[in-house]
């Protein structure tokens, strides 16, 4: 097998573009706008709800078969199947629905009783509506992923320049139209870029453009790693980003709920040198069973294992596409998100021109305070805070006898908490 010396993904070289990304997501934050609560509904358990990424192209397909047949995986997310004009292909070169490779790959943990999603794009590359301009081949390329995997479920990576590409994102929602309405039950995702402060507006132009043709995204699948904003707590900016998102989400399309968020870390130490540990993996899996997340994932299944031969106890300082570099047990990160059953990976689907209902919702929960209610405080004319709510940056709540502004999009944030420092000021005693 052709195992590209770096991976086919996240440790392609980004920074300039995450520094792009940067700055457009501070210069558009503030522009976004929520609306109303998430709906309170029970979480359901779902196949898809733990679908961590597995590089089809870096023979580390060993660690995949552990993960399901000895660590309780149920589902992965296979990638990537790149646009190559109108044609497509797999990291190694070789064609969809012929691949020597990786489709046997596919049909053995198929076999073992896993569910895959079919990932196209990449940090390497793009997907087929981004490199064909033919609707017809575009649909038609998709059906062949569908039909040669038997998959129900597909996801777009779009990263670098294409998050800018609103033309390919509409030939990608026309053909992702089309294909629901000829495939009962079928699903897709959106794998975006993110900062703890949200998508930036490119990524919420993604979402227009969804809602424009007349599809609800299934799951918005935020990629929360690589900020390169230093050192910092990467579960609670992981949390941060999926609060923040959501609150665009819901800019674009009221229905949206937690069910339809995804969250993608970079397991172990990301490529701008920040780490993500097992105890985030934890904190994140928490969060995303108080709110009834989507899907849990990761990069990737290739990396859940310790560095050998690195300096001390399997710890690399470097990324690296074949393991973790922090030194914790083969596969420590999959059993940390194994455990969650999910949401049961979005609603959606077609809303013949309107945003159509949607299933699925939060549990009510929230991070780093109390969970629902609020407490004003007798002499705060502000509004009570709701651990229900979503709140924009400017809103002002009252919370156990202060007063709060916020500063950042948030739903479930209890004011005061720790992980509230950088989402709500404190303006004082009321």
């Amino acid at each position: 097998m052709t195992t590209p010396a770096q991976g086919r993904r996240r440790l392609a070289v980004r920074s300039g573009a995450l520094l792009v990304a940067a700055i457009a997501a501070t210069a558009t934050a503030l522009a976004a706008s929520a609306s109303a609560a998430p709906t309170k509904a029970a979480a359901g358990a779902s196949v898809y709800s733990v679908a961590p990424y597995v590089d089809m192209s870096n023979g580390q397909e060993p660690v995949l078969d552990t993960a399901i047949t000895g660590h309780g995986l149920k589902a992965y997310t296979a990638a990537f199947v790149i646009g190559v004009g109108c044609n497509q292909e797999w990291g190694d070169t070789l064609p969809v629905g012929n691949d020597s490779y990786t489709d046997p790959e596919i049909a053995r943990a198929k076999s073992e009783g896993a569910s895959v999603i079919i990932s196209s794009g990449g940090a390497a590359g793009e997907a087929l509506a981004w490199t064909c301009t033919d609707q017809s081949a575009i649909q038609a390329g998709y059906q062949a992923i569908i039909s040669d995997y038997g998959v129900n479920q597909l996801d777009f990576d779009v990263e670098g320049a294409a998050v800018a590409d609103q033309t390919s994102a509409t030939r990608n929602f026309t053909a992702m139209k089309a294909l629901q309405a000829a495939n009962p039950g079928l699903q897709f995702s959106m794998t975006l870029p993110v900062l703890p402060s949200g998508l930036t507006q490119d990524g919420v132009n993604i979402l227009q453009s969804a809602k424009n043709v007349g599809v609800k995204i299934n799951v918005v699948n935020i990629m929360t790693m690589d900020y390169y904003q230093g050192q910092q707590d990467m579960g609670a900016a992981a949390i941060q980003a999926a609060q923040s998102t959501l609150a665009q989400m819901k800019s674009v399309d009221s229905s949206y709920t937690y069910a339809n968020l995804g969250i993608t870390p970079m397991i172990g130490v990301n490529d701008d040198g920040s780490v993500f540990t097992t105890a985030n993996a934890a904190t994140v899996e928490q969060f995303a069973a108080s709110n009834g997340v989507g899907r849990l994932a990761y990069w990737s299944i290739d990396r859940d294992q310790p560095c050998g031969g690195s300096s001390s106890a399997g710890i690399k300082p470097a990324a690296s596409s074949t393991c973790s570099g922090v030194g914790d047990a083969k596969l420590a990160f999959a059993d940390a998100f194994v455990p969650y059953t999910g949401s049961g990976g979005g609603s959606g689907g077609t809303t013949g021109g309107t945003t159509g209902g949607t299933t699925g919702g939060t549990t009510g929960g929230t991070t780093g305070g109390t969970t629902g209610g609020s407490t004003g405080g007798s002499g705060c004319s502000a509004s009570a805070w709701s651990s229900t709510s979503s709140y924009v940056p400017g809103d002002v709540v009252s919370y156990s006898g202060h007063q709060y502004t916020a500063t950042y999009y948030s739903t479930g944030v209890t004011p005061g908490s720790a992980i509230a420092w950088n989402i709500w000021k404190d303006d004082g005693a009321c």
